[in-house]
């Protein structure tokens, strides 16, 4: 297990528990008190948690770390559905998508896997069986380490192979972000692997929810101006509005 994700463990289990001492979770995740010790300094310095005589306490920051997908689903199931069904319409013949594999990009797969004539990248294994079967979509498929919380794929040869693609929109799932702390996700996996996406695409706009703005979350994936454009559920508060202008990023109501 690398340590990323070992990380995301502690968390769901803080989360669930409240708090933990470093030797039951050595002995959870076979590994020494030493590299224990170094998890939790790493996610107190990260704000995550605090660490306690022996072990290390919640402090309630919401990760998404607990959630699976299928339950991430359940969540502003409306607001994930306008947001599915603007990115949509910007899809046009021709193009090249990258979709995530989270919650909100599985409701942009569902409108989507209509269209003819585009390409759509993922390592989301759910993401791409939404899309599957229509035979005038082009699908890749890009395979890894399977996460099964989230139902994605990962690792060095997920990111290798990203690296020799291109494409024209890279629709971005965001669990957090705020003007002080940028856009954040729920898993460490997922940070070098959306930098790459962005790098790689033309545009990268953003699908998430008005909730999301102003929470943190585990991992910070890069300033906000790595957005050309958000797209979030209307009406916009006047508070996000300011700070995408702020930022130069367009504002896409659903």
């Amino acid at each position: 297990m690398l340590p990323e994700e070992r990380r995301q463990y502690i968390l769901a289990i803080l989360a669930r528990n409240g708090a933990a001492t470093v030797r039951e979770l050595a002995s959870r995740f076979d590994v020494s008190l030493v590299t224990i010790r170094r998890d939790l300094d790493r996610l107190e310095k990260d704000g995550l948690i605090m660490k306690t005589h022996g072990g290390a306490v919640s402090l309630g920051v919401n990760t998404h770390a607990e959630l699976r997908l299928s339950e991430r689903e359940q969540q502003f199931q409306q607001e994930k559905d306008r947001i599915g069904m603007k990115a949509a319409s910007m899809v046009h013949p021709g193009d090249t998508v990258i979709l995530d594999e989270g919650s909100t990009c599985l409701a942009i797969a569902r409108y989507l896997r209509v269209q003819d004539g585009i390409t759509i990248i993922t390592n989301g294994i759910r993401v791409a069986a939404e899309v599957l079967g229509n035979p005038k979509i082009s699908l890749i498929v890009i395979g890894g380490i399977c996460n099964h919380e989230s139902a994605m794929l990962y690792g060095p040869d997920t990111e290798k192979a990203y690296s020799k693609l291109r494409a024209d929109i890279y629709f971005m799932g965001i669990d957090a972000f705020s003007p002080e702390h940028g856009i954040m996700d729920g898993n460490f996996l997922q940070v070098s692997l959306k930098q790459i996406k962005a790098d790689i695409s033309n545009r990268v706009i953003g699908a998430a929810n008005q909730a999301k703005f102003g929470r943190r979350a585990v991992a910070r994936v890069g300033p906000l101006d790595m957005l050309d454009a958000l797209i979030t559920d209307g009406p916009v508060e006047q508070s996000l509005q300011e700070c995408l202008r702020e930022h130069n990023i367009s504002c896409i109501e659903a």
